[in-house]
């Protein structure tokens, strides 16, 4: 079995393991970089990314076998600096520079780097996505020139593939989180929305049954919100719930799960809190509302909120402790607004 047969089926098996690609980019590159530092033997293994892979200025250092530690700030290349290297990689071509200081295509680097850092000699290929050059794999030799095998340039060529993989299946765990967070998030607010609650009501419902722990459930409805909306406008209104929103958080603990309904209905869910305990949050939530500000162009709107207060049993549906807190803040309006009733 020859060398590329060989560094190929290692390769092949590190790029079909499965890796946690939810960490630094050095974390999930680190095993196919190493791999590629010892098939080649070479003294570093490093991987940049381009800043906009359709209009390219930068280069950025995320993955070297150098590291021990990812640096705070990034190592950049700009493509001011070295317009020959930048296009030749950007029209995907390998470079096997066995004098790295005399291949037109590298010696842009001899002055700043391969000097100060002793590097005779690279092989450096392109990362693709859909195509199009979205980095470059980085193979370097300190001291003496080499002279590269075509068998070589081939496993760096497929080193660079594998980065591109790993490199498109972080970019899905990227998309999977973020429409994970659309998916259980209040877009206008950034607070949880009430798909998550029902989702965090449930563990903390189970939760509770185990422990014997009391749990309560504030629920809240801003005053008079659709004249806000008449007087001052739509924008108006959603700086209200915005400024609602932050108001909220400040007085609820980090535990609470604070989340909109919808429209100008709100709910905190209070673990390890009692009712009485529960209507004392509810009072500081109401204060704090009755003094609240937004301003709109010339204007100062100022707003209330009416809350109930319920229990959450265990035992009892959810969908029970958010009606008792709905009938609660009903009470609530029609006795006037800007108060707390307990549920009954």
């Amino acid at each position: 079995m020859n060398r590329l047969t060989q560094s190929t089926q290692k390769l092949r098996r590190i790029s079909s393991q499965e890796v946690d690609v939810s960490g630094e980019h050095q974390s999930f590159l680190h095993d196919i970089i190493f791999e590629a530092k010892s098939l080649l033997q070479v003294d570093r293994v490093s991987v940049w990314l381009f800043d906009d892979m359709h209009q390219p200025t930068k280069l950025l250092n995320y993955a070297n076998t150098d590291w021990l530690d990812v640096p705070a700030q990034l190592p950049v290349l700009s493509i001011d600096d070295f317009p020959v290297y930048f296009a030749t990689i950007i029209t995907g071509q390998s470079i096997a520079a066995d004098n790295a200081s005399l291949d037109p295509r590298t010696s842009e680097f001899t002055d700043i780097y391969l000097k100060p850092n002793d590097i005779a000699t690279m092989l450096d290929t392109a990362i693709f996505k859909n195509g199009i050059a979205l980095g470059v794999v980085c193979c370097e030799g300190r001291t003496d020139v080499r002279q590269w095998q075509e068998w070589e340039v081939a496993i760096t060529e497929m080193v660079a593939d594998c980065c591109s993989r790993r490199l498109l299946v972080h970019e899905l765990y990227q998309m999977q989180q973020k429409l994970t967070k659309m998916a259980f998030q209040d877009m206008l607010t950034g607070l949880n929305n009430r798909r998550f609650l029902m989702e965090h009501a449930k563990r903390e419902m189970s939760r509770h049954q185990r422990t014997e722990r009391p749990m309560s459930l504030i629920m809240m409805d801003l005053d008079r919100f659709k004249r806000i909306n008449d007087d001052f406008g739509h924008d108006a209104g959603d700086k209200v719930l915005q400024k609602f929103a932050q108001c909220c958080l400040d007085v609820v603990r980090v535990e609470d799960c604070f989340c909109r309904l919808g429209g100008e209905e709100f709910v905190v869910l209070l673990p390890e809190t009692s009712v009485s305990d529960a209507h004392m949050v509810a009072s500081r939530l109401c204060s704090a509302t009755r003094d609240m500000e937004v301003r709109q162009e010339n204007a100062l709107i100022r707003v209330t909120a009416s809350f109930g207060v319920s229990e959450v049993n265990p035992s009892m549906p959810f969908s029970h402790a958010l009606k008792m807190a709905d009938q609660a803040v009903y009470r609530a309006k029609a006795n006037g607004r800007d108060q707390i009733q307990l549920a009954c």
